[in-house]
Formats: C-alpha cells, structure tokens, sequence
C-alpha cells in the first residue's frame, strides 16, 4: 500500500449505515462519524461522509450507478453476495498486514470468524449483539413477579406471559415474526441447523427443529403473545405495553428511554434455553464490508475501521446504542466503559453470551436473497397460524434444497 494522506488536502469517503435510518441509533453513529472526523480525520486528512441506508438497497443501486461507496454496514447474512458481486475488497488484500494483526488481536476471535469467508475477511464485526430477554419490572411486580429472578427456560417464559396477561390484560412477551436473525437461535438451542456444514442443505425440517417452532407457535396463539411486525412490537415495549421481548441489546438506549419516562424500570436477563439444553444465542447487528478504488482511499479506510472498531468508537457504540463493545480490553477499562458496564448489567449479560454464540447463516450467494426469504416466510406462517409446523418447514426446507448447489 503505497498511498498517502494529507490533512491540507483531505480525502472524503463514504459509509453507508442503516444505524443512521434509525430514531434510537442516529445520535450515536452520528456522533462515531463526528467524534472522528474532528480528531484523527482532522490530523490525518480523512472525512467521513455518512450515508442513511435503512433499506440495504441504497449501497447496491449507488456502486450499480457508480457511485462512490467506500464503507458498508453490512448485514452478516448477506456478505457472500457482495463478495461476489459488488466487488467488496478483504482486508487482507487492503491493509498493512501488521497492523491489522496488531488490530484484530484486541477483538473477540469468535465475532472476527463471522466476517470471515475462505480464509479471509471480508467484513469486520462492528455493531453487534445477542438476544436479550428486556423485562418491564413494573409489569413484572403488577403480575405477583419477581423481575429479579426471570424466567431461564420458554416453559417459564410462557408460564409469566400468561400470568402477566392475565393479571393486566397486557401481552406477557413479544417476539416478531419478522425479526429474523434471533429466531436462528431458538432452532440451534434445541440442536436443530438451518444448513448442513458444507451450506448445500437445508436441514432445519429435523425433529428438534420443528419441536423449537412449535413452542413459538403455542406461545404465540396463546393470546399472552404480542401481536405485530418487530418495528411495532419494539414500540409497544418502549411504551410499557409488553411484559417481556426477545431483542437486540441496539434497543437498549431507546427503551431505557421509554422505561425513564413511563416511570417503570427495565430489567434484562440471558435467552431462555429449552429445558436443560444451554441456550445458543445468534449474532445480530452488522460488519464492515469495504471497497476502495485506489491506495489513498485504503489508507483513508483504514484510518476509519482502527477508530470506529477501536477503543474510542466501541465506547461510543455501547453507551449510546447499546450494541456489544467487540474490543476484549476496554468493559474493564475506568477509561472507557467500565462504569457505563456496571451500572448496565445488560451489557454484561450480553458479553457472557458471546462465550456460547453461533454464527447467524451467512447464505451462500447464488439464490441467496430468495433462501433468505423462504426461510423467513416459513418461520412466520409457522409461528403466527395454527398450521402444521412440521409440513411448514418441510415444504420450505424442500423448495431450498432445489436452490441450494
């Protein structure tokens, strides 16, 4: 890499970020873009232009344009795709192979693997999380329950929905239909997958499999289940309205925001596992796929992923989003994030959790948006009717499996 930069004459890159389409993670990826711009972009000569891509569409019709598109938060599912189409570069192939050693040694090992595709990385882990169980402990208490000791396992889960339900006439848990990524994790924690290891198969129609979906679809007809899509059961939780919801910790800030002024208090616990099976959290959020056209935007790139996935932006991410500090040293570090971490304990739960994480499916790229789709249309029809789970994702594992090389 043989560019240079020069702060008397800055380079301007972009990065696309759905963070920026969102109410609750604006300000804080806003101030990450800001924060850099005003300290190392103003001493390096880099600025970094950010770009509202809420759709993951805006960064496809952009480069198909030719537009200028450097950085992408990039959903993990996905990744493949872009790899083989849009011409995203591995870091290897872009950055000083010293210093990014030195970089990604500071990480989480197992969140540096999911962006990794033949050995090499085509994304780096950057806005994520693991499935929280939030709690309303005003809802909680009004039910005759204790939102200290929360339930671990769905049989519990189910037994406080109704009894929230019954008690307030309010839905006792929350878990859409549309929400994706943390329904990967009730197949794995009951030891079903979603693809053989070779990613030629769909095998998610097995008996645990079909037994984890029909849990859902027993506690969602149950009448104690939310109703709506994740954007609207996300509200009705902000606003006091679910007992309980399965979501990412990027909705920490907002609804501590909605518990301050609802006047009730937020609690949070691990995701409930199925009888004594430990429960296998799935990754949400997004990595960071790059693309440059020339050494001067390598260099200007690098400059943004060092601060962005480094000490200064991770500390910025977690206490103004609430996503997952991927940086090993800085949750115990005074400087950074330890006192935000002790006063948050839904952080810590959600650190414990990588420990047992397993990757959300990356889907292979031929005929990978319609797997995609597929899959998520079979979870839903599954869990919101009373049809049969089994002949559900039996008919939606075979339409797969005639995509699938």
């Amino acid at each position: 890499m043989n560019g240079t930069l020069d702060p008397a004459n800055p380079i301007t890159i972009t990065f696309y970020s759905y963070s920026l389409s969102y109410p609750t993670m604006k300000p804080g990826m806003e101030r990450l873009i800001s924060d850099f711009n005003e300290t190392v972009g103003k001493e390096k000569g880099v600025i970094v232009e950010g770009v509202e891509d809420g759709t993951f569409t805006k960064y496809q019709t952009d480069i198909a344009a030719g537009e200028s598109v450097n950085i992408i938060q990039h959903a993990f599912s996905l990744l493949d795709v872009s790899k083989e189409n849009i011409g995203i570069n591995a870091y290897e192939d872009l950055f000083p192979a010293d210093e990014l050693s030195e970089h990604l040694s500071h990480m989480y090992e197992n969140a540096v693997d999911l962006g990794k595709i033949d050995g090499k990385t085509y994304a780096l882990a950057f806005t994520f999380s693991t499935p929280i169980l939030y709690i309303n402990g005003a809802l909680f208490e009004q039910a005759g329950l204790d939102p200290t000791d929360p339930p671990t396992t769905w049989e519990e889960v189910a037994d406080y929905a109704q009894q929230i339900y019954d008690k307030t006439g309010i839905p006792g848990f929350g878990l859409a239909p549309d929400n994706g990524w943390t329904t990967e994790g009730l197949f794995f924690s009951n030891g079903a997958e979603i693809l053989n290891d070779d990613k030629s198969e769909a095998v998610f129609a097995s008996e645990e499999g079909i037994e984890a979906i029909e849990m859902w679809q027993d506690l969602y007809q149950s009448g104690a289940h939310a109703l709506g899509s994740d954007k609207e059961m996300g509200d009705q939780f902000m606003s006091g309205n679910i007992g309980m919801q399965l979501q990412s910790t990027s909705m920490l800030s907002g609804y501590k925001q909605g518990a301050a002024a609802g006047g009730w208090e937020l609690y949070g616990a691990a995701m409930p596992q199925y009888g004594d099976k430990p429960s296998v959290p799935v990754n949400s959020g997004s990595a960071l796929a790059v693309r440059a056209a020339s050494a001067n935007e390598a260099l200007a790139i690098w400059e943004f992923i060092k601060y962005a996935t480094g000490p200064e932006g991770y500390t910025i991410i977690t206490s103004e989003i609430g996503y997952l500090p991927l940086n090993k040293e800085i949750a115990d570090d005074a400087n950074y994030l330890k006192g935000f971490v002790d006063e948050n304990p839904i952080i810590a739960t959600n650190l414990e959790q990588l420990t047992g994480l397993q990757p959300v499916t990356i889907w292979p790229a031929e005929n990978a948006v319609e797997l995609r789709q597929i899959f998520s249309d079979a979870i839903a029809q599954a869990a919101t009717t009373t049809d049969d789970v089994g002949t559900i994702l039996t008919d939606a594992q075979d339409k797969m499996n005639e995509l699938l090389p």
